[in-house]
């Protein structure tokens, strides 16, 4: 889902699927959030995040991070039928300087393999709304288009393909996250 969607605008079936995972949080939300269990094949992964305020200078405190992916496979449900709400999800609430983690494994493409790997993160802040962010890309996946990987560059620091790194079997992506004025849905 793109982030210039207007309200008016959002898929249904994404909306019903993303207020159904809503109703699944858990009553306790800290900064570290587990999308995929312990034993879900695959490469594990740590996405370290940290999200501003719009400005993007000051960080922000108390933002619910909501995550969902596929697992290596690229799917986000199992057995070809769409579940509610997403198989690998998980919530995070920034720390006070904006800080959140994700442990997780690396998603998979869709099967279709021409939409790289990714992971969705929406945003819930008290002061700013519900809002989308870019999803997260990989920069050693080759199905990162060259415009993308030109548009995240000159986003700077808050470009959404990143670097992966590798310690001890474990991939490791720091992303950053620019919350905007309003929200989106």
């Amino acid at each position: 889902m793109l982030a210039s969607v207007a309200p008016g605008q959002v898929d249904p079936q994404w909306l019903r699927l993303w207020e159904e995972a809503q109703r699944h949080r858990p009553a306790g939300v800290d900064s570290t959030a587990r999308l995929a269990p312990p034993d879900e094949p695959g490469t594990p992964l740590i996405v370290h995040g940290q999200v501003f305020s719009p400005h993007g200078k000051a960080p922000a405190p108390g933002v619910v991070v909501f995550a969902y992916q596929t697992d290596r496979d690229g799917l986000y449900f199992r057995d070809g039928k769409p579940g509610s709400p997403w198989r690998l999800q998980g919530w995070a609430r920034t720390d006070e300087e904006g800080r959140f983690e994700l442990r997780t494994i690396r998603p998979g493409p869709y099967p279709d393999r021409r939409v790289p790997a990714h992971i969705h993160l929406t945003l819930t802040s008290p002061v700013y709304g519900r809002q989308w962010t870019p999803s997260l890309l990989f920069a050693d996946d080759p199905l990162v288009t060259p415009e993308e990987r030109e548009r995240s560059a000159s986003a700077g620091r808050f470009g959404r393909v990143r670097k992966v790194g590798m310690r001890e079997g474990v991939a490791h992506v720091e992303v950053f996250l620019k919350l905007k004025s309003g929200p989106d849905f």
